[in-house]
């Protein structure tokens, strides 16, 4: 039996999340301070505006940061122990990239809403428009946790129209991403922002749908990318 694995390469945000915690462990910040702008520290560090919100977020959640919507980032306490560091990158490596499961999404699902247009029958239609109907109610209470289920779905029903067991297989673990705690809390973070992308959401899962009601395979791929897009414009948000 070996005694040793093999190494792995982290993660950047794992990177970011290092230099995080070593500057307040320095004293570069202390509890109450304002960390500087995402943005700045990504571009310091060489990473990802992605892989900076994965650190931060993943800090977040163990109570070592604090971000304060139209304010910033702040340190919560000054780090005495690694027991915080450690649950949080605990976080980190048990979550995949957020960023990299969109993209594989992105490439999947632009072919898989093609081929719902040709094979989707009335039921499956019918599926889609249940799962868009739960998405309005969601959005129009805002509620997240509720939106978030209906958001998935939809793009389950979407991929059960093609009627290839394959198809389903290939996308169910990329959906799965997203109930993972820190991509869960990222989307959140952005719907916590800005209330409209409820609405907005919803609006592009609707184009969707009609789309494929009515066979329309351009538009259907034009209003999936646009989707994604979105998704990628969410992961680069300004501070």
């Amino acid at each position: 039996m070996a005694e040793f694995k093999k190494i792995r390469t982290k993660k950047k945000s794992t990177y970011a999340l290092e230099q995080i915690v070593d500057a307040i462990r320095r004293g570069v910040y202390r509890a109450g301070d304002r960390l500087p702008p995402e943005r700045e520290m990504a571009e310091q560090m060489g990473v990802s505006r992605p892989s900076m919100r994965e650190a931060i977020s993943a800090l977040q959640l163990v109570g070592i940061l604090e971000s304060r919507p139209g304010d910033g980032t702040y340190v919560l306490r000054n780090l005495t122990n690694f027991e915080e560091e450690y649950r949080a990158r605990l976080l980190l490596e048990q979550s995949e990239s957020l960023e990299e499961a969109f993209e594989a999404r992105r490439v999947l699902e632009e072919s898989v809403v093609r081929l719902a247009c040709r094979k989707a029958t009335p039921r499956d239609l019918q599926a889609i428009v249940e799962a868009l109907a739960q998405m309005r109610r969601a959005a129009e209470a805002q509620d997240f946790e509720e939106f978030t289920a209906a958001n998935h779905r939809f793009h389950q029903a979407i991929a059960a129209a093609t009627h290839n067991s394959l198809v389903l297989r290939a996308l169910e673990p990329l959906l799965e991403v997203l109930r993972q705690q820190l991509p869960r809390r990222l989307r959140e973070k952005f719907y916590q922002e800005d209330s409209r992308k409820f609405e907005e959401t919803y609006e592009l899962h609707r184009r969707i749908y009609e789309a494929i009601a009515c066979r329309d395979a351009a538009r259907a791929v034009r209003g999936m990318r646009r989707h994604f897009e979105l998704l990628e414009r969410d992961l680069e948000m300004a501070d």
